[in-house]
């Protein structure tokens, strides 16, 4: 209910799948299969727009290759998720949902592989991560991921996440594409300033949870009455929860954390410190997607007082709620190009 009456989640990912297939796309007729790695897949609500994309492309691209006499477009286009859940049920669930959609396109072929969020180091262990074909495009989703303070406790933090950066890596992705919660929505703690006590942590991310729901539940007032049942389930059944994780993650700061888990970096300061990934730009199209998605949804549910927010020289973009801060970011990342050695520059030299 909660994806039908706001557009953060559509906003989410439609700019994830926008990227996703331009990076399918740079790989050339040659590369045909698409490999997905999503560390949260949930409901699997991202994927049918771009099992719908991807069918798309490959009767576009078969028909030319019709008309040209190329055999290039023979090939169907398959499309492999790799999915992360909470339970066995839930991504049975989500499989039987994704394969019977994707039965409706026969110029796709569609796996779903699910792997079930086991602990702490689950995500860790890439060798749960089967990377079947090796010519694939690999794309690692990382949209509206859950917190990461159940995979991150203590002075061991650094160390995972420094290791969880080299799992990524080492399934060679042409893509890492992240969407987060700013200001620490949802539990994500993006705090990384040090004070003289705890409370000078907390009080930061208390402020910033706040002021991300307060954006969230004024943004809702605008698509649904107050007394609706469908506005209720929502607050009670989705934002009190998310809520109640944010509180929970504060409480632990406060209460069992050390001073390293205070400064628990966000997924995407974790992207930056690994020195494995650089950003890469959004292309216009990803954003003009965005913009066009929030026009098509301010004819109701708020969508008029959305905005799309450029920065960092094109490299994120934001969606805000009217004049107050984003409420999400959307960031891309590659594999960093190793540099020159010095040494071998002067011998080339």
């Amino acid at each position: 209910m909660f994806y039908q009456a706001s557009p953060i989640y559509q906003f989410a990912h439609f700019t994830a799948n926008q990227a996703i297939v331009e990076a399918f796309q740079s790989g050339g007729r040659r590369r045909r299969r698409l490999h997905v790695v999503d560390l949260d897949v949930s409901y699997g609500f991202q994927w049918p727009s771009l099992i719908q994309s991807l069918s798309a492309a490959a009767a576009a691209s078969a028909s030319t290759s019709t008309s040209s006499a190329s055999h290039d477009g023979d090939e169907p286009v398959s499309l492999r998720i790799t999915g992360f859940g909470t339970s066995h049920d839930e991504l049975r669930r989500t499989e039987a949902r994704l394969a019977r959609f994707a039965s409706g396109f026969p110029s796709l072929m569609f796996e779903f592989d699910g792997i079930v969020d086991d602990g702490p180091d689950s995500v860790l262990r890439d060798e749960r991560i089967k990377v079947v074909d090796h010519d694939a495009t690999v794309v690692v989703n990382l949209v509206l991921p859950g917190s990461r303070s159940s995979m991150t406790t203590g002075t061991r933090q650094k160390a995972r996440s420094a290791l969880l950066a080299r799992t990524i890596h080492s399934l060679n992705p042409s893509l890492v594409f992240l969407v987060e919660k700013d200001g620490g929505g949802g539990g994500n703690n993006n705090a990384t300033s040090r004070g003289t006590g705890r409370s000078s942590l907390l009080l930061p991310a208390f402020t910033a949870s706040l002021r991300y729901f307060s954006a969230v539940f004024d943004s809702l007032h605008e698509c649904l009455p107050a007394d609706s049942a469908e506005r209720l389930a929502i607050e009670r059944d989705h934002l009190g929860v998310e809520i109640s994780d944010a509180m929970a993650c504060l409480d632990f700061n406060s209460n069992g954390g050390d001073d390293d888990h205070m400064a628990e970096p966000s997924w995407r300061q974790m992207m930056e410190r690994s020195g494995l990934f650089e950003g890469v730009e959004l292309s216009t199209r990803t954003v003009s997607q965005a913009k066009l998605l929030l026009k098509m949804k301010s004819a109701g549910c708020g969508g008029g007082g959305f905005r799309v927010v450029e920065g960092e020289g094109g490299r994120a973009m934001s969606l805000a709620w009217r004049d107050r801060e984003q409420l999400i970011t959307a960031t891309g990342w590659r594999r960093r190009r190793p540099s020159i050695d010095h040494h071998e520059a002067r011998v080339h030299g």
